[in-house]
């Protein structure tokens, strides 16, 4: 598998993780502090930050585990910004999805 696959794959598995965690965490933050009202604020920007989380976390898996260097892709800056419209796709669907499918209290 070429470096640049390896990258493109690694986001999409994390996108996939980061749009399950977004749909069970988000809910359980809401009936674990019954204290914090349900803004549509609140309730984007908690998987907004597990997105963005677990995208740098792609980058550095990527870059340690795999062990892609920038060197070894025809662009380097590949490595940074290779593939974040798919992550951004499968991220929202993904969340959308198992919103859905396990939260359907969330519908009312």
């Amino acid at each position: 598998m070429r470096p640049g696959s390896k990258v493109y794959a690694t986001r999409i598995a994390f996108a996939i993780v980061a749009g399950v965690l977004s749909a069970v965490i988000n809910p359980m933050l809401f009936v674990l502090r019954p204290q914090v009202p349900a803004h549509a604020v609140v309730a984007f920007i908690v998987p907004m930050l597990i997105a963005m989380s677990l995208y740098m976390a792609s980058y550095h898996f990527a870059k340690s585990v795999i062990k892609v260097s920038p060197t070894s892709l025809n662009d380097p800056s590949y490595i940074h910004k290779g593939g974040i419209f798919t992550y951004i796709i499968i991220w929202i669907v993904t969340w959308s999805l198992t919103a859905t499918i396990c939260c359907p209290s969330l519908l009312r």
